[in-house]
């Protein structure tokens, strides 16, 4: 009986609620479901949308209708209707209590923000959408607003709270058990990888997320467009604005078939900065008069303003600079200095720069200072105290010219220690990589073989005094698996720890004899003790050339230790390319007053592959230190040959000469010889090291040993395919 009567009372709800909703309306508003969830054109949805909301609804109909419809009109740029939508759903929401709308709304209200380049307001709004998906435990929507939440955070320079938010964004994505929500948030942290100038990085987890997309994802054409944005971004960190121009045609091409067409304008910009870098001026007016004619349209002034500022970065670029500083005066009039506050910044230092392209430092000035730089970026100070500098020099305020300088010096080598930390936390993490890896599995797999047993047991005895015997067998295995795991983070900090502090003890030392020399110098100008100032001047520029070349080679050894340092090699005819080698040595040897000899010995039919640029760089290193370090008159000989598949390459001088002791330290970086060949004479005690690395990646060899001439004598040698010796 109590069986029939639940079915009889089912039945009678069942026919109310059908008598209440016309049958039609249910029709119209399953076909907008099904039209959406096939990701019709936009412009469909809308009018569809708007049709049905005029009909008799659900609360929870309208609710659906009206979220989808303000999210198409966003992606279509019509953001005033979006204003006018999100306005209804949250009237709605006033007698429909949804913590799943309200949860949406504040996610579109924030993704709004983002278009209208409000990145200060949605961080609020997405906050608020944070807590309401955590109360629904939609985790697939929460991995959504946590990763718009970091692009707000990042486009505000607050890289440390980006970071954590795109964590949890990917933590919410593995418990949603969402391929596209967790490809999503990867691909944000690479973003966020790219803004922190590790472009290596974030590129490598770009292309393979690009190439899971190609096999795995159901609609991988949803998702190119943002993918090779990003690959277009790196490229362009790294400097291959080839490769960046072609990733930002791909997204553009993208976004139009998607109808994303406020992310096409940001397409535009991005393939005209490109061609800005590839110095190809004249194909890049057409994109960005595109871009502002679609950003008009959508009427976006924080987009419109970026647009006429890359205009006049054209300008200034081609040093038009009476019509950059118009373009620029233009711009900064319609941006607001806390809302778009990068933008604001980088359009202020290029305007400053225009100006002083027409002479009005005074004016550039007045810019300059008026620039506040807390929490920007160091590109940012870096240039503003630069070109302060400039205004000052060109003004005839050389004191207040060099106090600029010496505060980017200072700040150049605060950055080193940055940079010198993280690379060596990075060289750290890799020597160590393998050897964890392998571990970490084995202890998985002990993990997981302790589980099966476990079931074993339980099914064998099943009594409640096994299962927690086993309990704290368990317990006491994964004790020490987190021992070792805790361990191995210990053992990995401490080396990170170690390399730090000797190559900061390295750099410091190397700086701080430089920096004395030129304090004590400008004191002497400073207080009159000098009898001839233009001798002074010369040894200031002397000791800044040089500590501008340590600073040099410590960025490039520390490319080679984080593996950024790579060669472009292309093929040569050896005996052409030597022959040019020894001309260049030639030049400087006999302009220091050295006898020169030389015996190229190749066939002229040989071909070998190699980065000429970076060998060049070798000889280049190899020939300045015998001039610094061979007494006159002295005499210095280059010889090449090929001997058992190698080219070889050799440079000898006279006196003084290195001890034996010294030959196998010789290529270490910062290491001292003896007083005949100190660093005194020259140099930043880091190019044969240099060298050694470029030879090395070439797959070569470099030592050193006593020349015939009673000085030293660098030999190279560098493989030759056996085929092109035939």
């Amino acid at each position: 009986m109590q069986h029939l009567l639940i079915t009889f009372i089912l039945a009678i709800l069942s026919l109310s609620f059908h008598s209440q909703a016309d049958p039609l309306h249910t029709s119209a508003f399953d076909h907008f479901v099904q039209g959406v969830e096939q990701q019709q054109k936009k412009t469909d949805t809308v009018a569809q949308g708007k049709a049905l909301l005029a009909e008799s609804l659900t609360d929870e109909q309208r609710a659906y209708v009206l979220h989808k419809v303000a999210l198409a009109n966003n992606k279509l740029g019509q953001f005033d209707e979006v204003e006018r939508d999100l306005d209804k759903l949250e009237a709605l929401l006033k007698s429909y209590d949804s913590n799943e709308y309200r949860g949406k709304l504040y996610i579109t209200r924030g993704d709004l923000a983002i278009n209208l380049g409000q990145f200060n307001s949605a961080q609020n709004h997405f906050k608020n959408a944070i807590a309401m998906f955590e109360l629904t435990k939609d985790y697939r929507m929460l991995s959504h607003t946590l990763r718009f939440y970091s692009f707000s955070l990042k486009a505000n320079g607050q890289f440390s709270e980006a970071l954590i938010a795109v964590e949890k964004a990917k933590e919410a994505a593995k418990l949603a058990e969402n391929t596209p929500v967790t490809m999503a948030a990867f691909n944000a942290e690479a973003g966020i990888y790219n803004d922190l100038k590790l472009p290596e990085k974030a590129l490598k987890l770009q292309l393979e997320l690009l190439a899971y997309v190609t096999t795995q994802a159901e609609n991988p054409n949803t998702w190119y467009a943002q993918l090779h944005y990003s690959i277009g971004d790196s490229y362009a960190t790294l400097k291959e604005h080839e490769k960046s121009l072609d990733a930002y045609k791909k997204a553009y091409q993208y976004d139009l078939e998607n109808q994303m067409f406020n992310y096409a304008g940001y397409d535009l910009v991005q393939i005209s900065r490109q061609l800005m870098a590839l110095k190809r001026y004249d194909e890049a007016p057409s994109y960005l008069q595109h871009a502002l004619d679609l950003f008009t349209e959508l009427d976006s002034p924080r987009n419109i303003a970026w647009v006429k500022g890359n205009q006049a970065e054209l300008q200034l670029l081609k040093h038009q600079y009476a019509t950059a500083v118009n373009l620029f005066k233009s711009v900064m009039a319609s941006l607001d200095a806390v809302e778009d506050k990068a933008l604001h910044q980088e359009f202020s230092l290029l305007y400053a720069k225009a100006l002083l392209g027409t002479q009005e430092q005074q004016r550039a000035v007045k810019v300059l200072e008026g620039i506040s730089t807390n929490e920007s970026t160091f590109e940012v100070q870096m240039m503003k105290l630069n070109l302060l500098s400039q205004a000052y020099s060109e003004l005839n305020k050389f004191a207040d010219a060099f106090a600029m300088k010496q505060q980017s010096y200072t700040m150049l080598e605060e950055q080193l220690e940055q940079d010198a930390k993280s690379k060596a936390l990075g060289y750290a993490a890799q020597t160590q990589y393998q050897t964890t890896q392998i571990e970490l599995a084995e202890i998985k797999n002990q993990h997981k073989i302790n589980e099966i047993k476990n079931q074993q047991y339980l099914l064998i005895i099943g009594t409640i005094a096994l299962i927690m015997l086993i309990g704290l067998v368990v317990t006491y295995i994964l004790y020490q698996q987190k021992k070792k795991m805790s361990e191995k983070e210990a053992q990995v900090l401490n080396n990170s720890i170690q390399l730090k502090e000797q190559l900061l003890a390295d750099v410091s030392h190397e700086l701080r004899t430089p920096l004395t020399v030129l304090k004590l110098n400008i004191e002497s100008l400073e207080h009159n003790l000098v009898e001839n100032p233009d001798t002074t001047y010369k040894i200031l520029h002397q000791r800044l050339d040089r500590l501008n070349q340590l600073i040099t080679d410590i960025y490039e050894l520390a490319q080679s230790d984080s593996g950024s340092f790579v060669l472009h090699t292309k093929k040569y005819n050896a005996y052409e390319l030597v022959s040019h080698f020894a001309d260049d040595i030639a030049t400087l040897v006999t302009a220091a007053g050295l006898e020169f000899s030389q015996h190229v010995s190749i066939d002229k039919t040989i071909t070998i592959e190699l980065d000429s640029d970076r060998l060049n760089q070798v000889i280049h290193n190899l020939a300045r230190n015998t001039v610094n370090y061979t007494d006159t008159p002295g005499k210095v000989m280059f010889t090449s040959q090929i001997e058992s598949g190698y080219l070889k390459l050799c440079l000898s001088d006279s006196s003084p000469g290195v001890s034996e002791a010294d030959f196998v330290n010789i290529f270490e970086r910062l290491y001292r010889c003896d007083k005949s060949r100190s660093r005194d004479l020259g140099g930043s005690g880091l190019g044969l090291a240099i060298s050694h690395k470029i030879v090395s990646l070439h797959g070569g060899q470099i030592n050193a040993q006593a020349s015939e001439f009673g000085g030293l004598a660098i030999t190279i040698l560098l493989p030759v395919e056996k085929s092109k010796l035939l």
